[in-house]
């Protein structure tokens, strides 16, 4: 028998709603970390920065990014609850479900905060859940991750957000359906040529059942 099919969520800015939040604590933390805070006037110019790029613009040194990432993640642990599901991702995730299609996330976030938020928002439960992703190390994150969950490549659809999220699929040779969404522009999404990218929840269902 084959494998069964499987999708793989990122989850901040493809599950939750997460974007408004994650900037906040982001902000937050930047004066310590002596690091720029975003304006939100710069938003959109920040969401069609490469990741790299971005971290750059705002002097986050790589030394800082591992601080910064792990401060954001214990903010979120403190708000996750009052985060919203992605407009329609509910009905996705229900449908998916009862076609016995296996749901997994594979996110920077931490498992503890993705699944509170779950079970929180009473989401159909995950066949697995790995955080705690190094912020540019989702590629071999994700290599791994199927691997050890014995998917076939061919069968498997990751789900994400970010420019990050199209190219460690690419990388790995995995489909990737961008959403439009979260923390990239639409316009950066476009130009990593993810297999498919939508505007909504009923377009990422109809993309996953293609």
């Amino acid at each position: 028998m084959a494998p069964s099919p499987a999708v793989i969520f990122d989850f901040d800015g493809t599950i939750a709603d997460s974007r408004e939040v994650v900037l906040a604590q982001y902000n937050k933390i930047a004066p310590r970390l002596r690091v720029r805070p975003v304006q939100r006037s710069e938003l959109e110019q920040l969401q069609r920065l490469p990741p790299k790029e971005a971290l750059r613009a705002y002097g986050v040194a790589w030394w800082k990014l591992p601080l910064l990432v792990f401060a954001v993640r214990r903010g979120l642990r403190e708000e996750v609850l009052r985060i919203a599901v992605c407009e329609g991702v509910r009905g996705v995730l229900d449908e998916l479900r009862a076609k016995g299609v296996r749901c997994s996330v594979l996110s920077t976030n931490s498992t503890d905060n993705i699944e509170r938020f779950a079970a929180h928002h009473r989401l159909p439960a995950f066949s697995a859940v790995r955080g705690g992703v190094s912020m540019f190390g989702k590629a071999r994150a994700l290599d791994r991750f199927v691997r050890e969950q014995g998917l076939d490549k061919d069968r498997v659809v990751y789900v994400g957000d970010e420019v990050r999220d199209v190219e460690a699929a690419s990388s790995i040779g995995v489909r990737c359906v961008a959403v439009s969404w979260g923390f990239s522009h639409r316009d950066a999404l476009a130009a990593k040529r993810p297999w498919r990218l939508v505007d909504t929840a009923s377009e990422l269902s109809s993309a996953i059942a293609g």
